[in-house]
């Protein structure tokens, strides 16, 4: 292990927040950050108010009571009635906090790095009382929007752009504008707070710096990508792994994996696979491999043979499944950068996807995967079609891309870097 980090004289201690250590890509990106700093010499902690592993530099720092509880649960039980809107994607108000402020601040961290503190982790009033250097990384909308945390795509929601108001509430929407109040919240409470943000993709960079929470704010960001285990996601013996898991060798493996897998309209976009599997020219030349959780009534819909892998928590199973595959398909209608596609990038696998969000930062059309037009299913299935034809040069220009791109090294010292600014321009540091 290198010698830590030196700042001014002083040793450099990171706390990482997230609100668990387990599930959903936000929770990945921290952990997969707190190894690579510790790896690299950094004294860092992530801290969390769910913890579901046995690691001892994962610290749980809830702070509860019944009292807390009780309130919780009847919020949550009144904004089922005073709240309703067609937009799928989690609202959070944050209206409590559940970390442990006061043991935070009497901490010796000299930085705190915010990732995912919703589910009340972090109270948005809140972050204010924490008296150390702030960096966030965007993990979705939330930060700049309402409660939501992805605008409604579907309504072409922009509000988060122009401002909440009275008058640019969906029709869709009904009841207490739970996301205008939220909104105005931080508005209010974070105007005074210095925060220096992390984007992971342009496209969450972008967002962020037009919104009108931030537009024209002290507030820097840099774009700076997620770290992906390259000693773990990496190729593999293809024609080994298929035998192991009972996968033909004369097929053309399409792979697809979410935390929710359902035929349900989704941001995931679950329903937009099928649509475009059903759409495949000679469809009896696939096979389907998906891991997640998965609904029964998406396996019965898929119309090709398919190995589901369940939930899958272990990384080098991952990867054993990301390297079964021709081709990973992403149908997903927004997404900032996605886990999966990274992943499969290293691995050496093309990927077909929608061009959306912060994807095409990953995929470079008919280099490294394919594009297809948002969200034209036989466009996708003709993507699925290509890369799976294309393979072995795309997944060449894919390790290429993922080491120029995406270099763990490259990635994890530009964390550094930016920890380092935040404290040279910081009274004290």
């Amino acid at each position: 292990m290198l010698e830590n980090i030196n700042i001014e004289g002083s040793f450099l201690k990171i706390l990482l927040l997230n609100y668990s250590d387990t599930g959903g890509g936000a929770a990945v990106a921290a952990v997969r950050l707190l190894a690579a700093l510790r790896q690299r010499g950094v004294d860092a902690d992530l801290g969390v108010v769910e913890k579901n592993t046995s690691q001892p530099s994962i610290i749980c720092l809830k702070k509860d009571n019944l009292l807390k509880k009780i309130l919780r649960r009847w919020r949550a039980y009144l904004l089922r009635f005073a709240f309703r809107t067609t937009n799928p994607i989690l609202h959070s108000e944050n209206k409590q906090t559940l970390l442990d402020i006061e043991r935070i601040n009497n901490s010796d961290y000299d930085l705190v790095h915010l990732h995912w503190v919703n589910y009340n982790a972090l109270a948005i009033e809140d972050m204010a009382k924490i008296k150390k250097p702030l960096v966030w990384t965007l993990h979705d909308h939330w930060v700049f929007a309402g409660a939501e945390h992805y605008a409604n795509i579907w309504e072409n929601d922009e509000r988060f752009m122009v401002g909440y108001t009275r008058a640019n509430q969906p029709p869709t929407t009904k009841g207490l504008d739970i996301c205008r109040w939220t909104w105005e919240r931080k508005k209010k409470s974070w105007a005074k707070v210095k925060i220096d943000f992390i984007a992971p993709s342009n496209y969450e960079q972008n967002l962020f710096a037009q919104s009108a929470l931030f537009k024209g704010g002290d507030n820097p960001s840099a774009v700076i990508p997620n770290i992906v285990p390259e000693d773990i996601f990496k190729p593999l013996a293809k024609f080994a792994l298929r035998q192991k898991y009972g996968i033909p060798q004369d097929k053309k493996v399409i792979g697809f994996g979410a935390l929710d897998i359902s035929c349900e309209k989704s941001v995931k976009g679950g329903h937009l696979l099928l649509e475009a599997l059903r759409k495949i020219p000679e469809p009896q030349d696939f096979h389907l491999v998906i891991f997640g959780r998965v609904d029964a009534s998406f396996s019965r819909a898929v119309a090709m043979p398919l190995f589901s892998a369940g939930w899958v928590d272990k990384q080098n199973v991952l990867a054993e499944l990301y390297n079964l595959c021709d081709v990973f398909v992403c149908p997903s209608v927004l997404e900032n950068l996605p886990n999966v596609c990274l992943e499969a990038l290293f691995c050496g696998v093309p990927v077909a996807a929608f061009a959306t969000g912060g994807i095409p930062d990953i995929v470079e059309h008919r280099r490294t995967g394919y594009l297809a037009r948002p969200f034209a299913a036989e466009d996708l299935a003709q993507g699925i079609a290509y890369c799976s034809a294309q393979a072995p040069r795309l997944s060449e220009n894919s390790l290429l891309k993922a080491g120029q791109d995406f270099n763990n090294r490259a990635v994890l010292e530009k964390h550094i870097s930016f920890y380092e600014n935040v404290l040279k321009c910081r009274p004290g540091a």
